[in-house]
């Protein structure tokens, strides 16, 4: 998927998030969105994945205006694009295995060969057995696992992936950042950062400062 952005703004009431951004990331490419906090690059993240409206601008998937698009259609086509938030977002009442089961179910996926996706998914980041527990008996390395897992098992073609390292220590970050670019190869990965990290060598580096390209 091609994913494009021209002159994107965002404004939540007052505040005005992003400020006439564009961006092009061709498919395939690793990019690295950093900025301090505030800066605007988890409403980028949010606004590529659809998850945002911008107040003006558009934003492309390929050849598709996403503001133009139906709520069904565009929720068929997020499933092209996996994201790993911050927060990690998993649901502490329901086991690792569905957390992981919960975009297929979503869509729809028929139950088995969506219990098979999930433990494919699993194996991959090494959570396969820990499939049964809950969050909570995870340790914060393990709880990004979790995370990346439940964003691929959906095989996206775009990977997005917000402030990823957070509350890592260094060598957990080096681990996450290794699992990320190994399900992100042949893909597009897009990661928001306070600041660009060795252990993630990508091909682009985009700067925000207040919402704007600096």
């Amino acid at each position: 998927m091609h994913v494009t952005t021209s002159s994107v703004t965002v404004r939540y009431d007052d505040v005005l998030a992003l400020n006439a951004v564009s961006l092009e990331v061709k498919p395939g490419t690793k990019v690295v969105v950093w900025g301090s906090a505030g800066s605007g690059k988890t409403t980028l993240l949010k606004a590529l994945a659809g998850l945002v409206r911008p107040t003006t601008g558009s934003v492309h998937w390929s050849d598709l205006d996403v503001t133009s698009l139906s709520v069904s259609r565009r929720r068929e086509l997020q499933s092209e694009l996996g994201m790993v938030f911050q927060s990690d977002a998993l649901f502490d009442s329901m086991s690792v295995l569905d957390n992981v089961l919960m975009p297929l179910r979503k869509r729809r996926v028929p139950e088995a060969e969506a219990h098979q996706r999930a433990l494919e998914a699993l194996t991959r980041v090494g959570l396969r057995d820990a499939a049964q527990k809950r969050p909570e008996a995870l340790s914060g390395g393990m709880k990004k696992r979790c995370g990346v897992a439940r964003a691929i098992v959906s095989r996206p073609s775009v990977l997005l992936a917000d402030d990823p390292f957070a509350g890592l220590d260094p060598v957990t970050e080096q681990s996450i950042a290794s699992l990320l670019l190994e399900v992100s190869a042949g893909r597009t990965l897009i990661a928001a950062l306070p600041d660009p990290i060795d252990a993630l060598p990508v091909d682009r580096v985009l700067h925000l400062t207040q919402g704007r390209v600096a």
